[in-house]
């Protein structure tokens, strides 16, 4: 029954895109041959570099504020659709977000320990578990008992993969370094 569903999805995408595609090549077939977009392109060209422009020269260290708007906006989209688990989706953004700021910390431990030496990286690295864990297990017991269990499994596994993250990001590094 899964595969039968899945694969109805699947046709209705490839004729969605086929239809986008074939009023992709006919609207640009107009426009080549009578340029009856053109003013429409033209402004929507100025309005884009305008606010490129703008939004350059309000950005924090390179990022601007429509890369913040458009992050917010495709976090939030998943929220509107039908079929989508609301309160599933929050702890999974959520666990996403430490593990990103998971992530952020141990690779600027590991970069401030690397430049001591390979000794030095390893014990940044249980330092960074033994912290996280340390952190993990405060919040957890400042939860409810019922939901304790559960915050801790959700932010350990959360952090685990902030942790992986940084570990196979270093080994790639290593391999691209290894290539040349």
């Amino acid at each position: 029954m899964s595969v039968k569903r899945a694969s109805h999805f699947l046709n209705k995408i490839m004729a969605v895109s086929v239809l986008a595609v074939t009023a992709v090549i006919i609207l640009a077939a107009i426009e080549r041959l009578f340029h009856p977009f053109t003013p429409w392109i033209q402004a929507a060209e100025r309005w884009i570099s305008e606010s490129e422009r703008m939004m350059s020269g309000n950005s924090l260290m390179g990022i601007s504020l429509g890369m913040i708007v458009l992050t917010v906006l495709v976090c939030l989209f998943p929220l509107l659709l039908p079929k989508v688990n609301k309160k599933q989706y929050r702890t999974s953004t959520v666990r996403g977000v430490i593990a990103s700021v998971v992530f952020f910390f141990t690779q600027l431990m590991y970069a401030w320990a690397e430049q001591f030496g390979k000794l030095h990286l390893i014990g940044a690295m249980l330092l960074a578990i033994i912290i996280t864990v340390v952190i993990i297990e405060f919040l957890a017991l400042l939860t409810r008992i019922d939901e304790e269990v559960s915050l801790r499994t959700d932010l350990l596994a959360a952090a685990a993969s902030g942790l992986a993250s940084g570990i196979v990001i270093k080994l790639i590094e290593i391999f691209v370094s290894q290539l040349h």
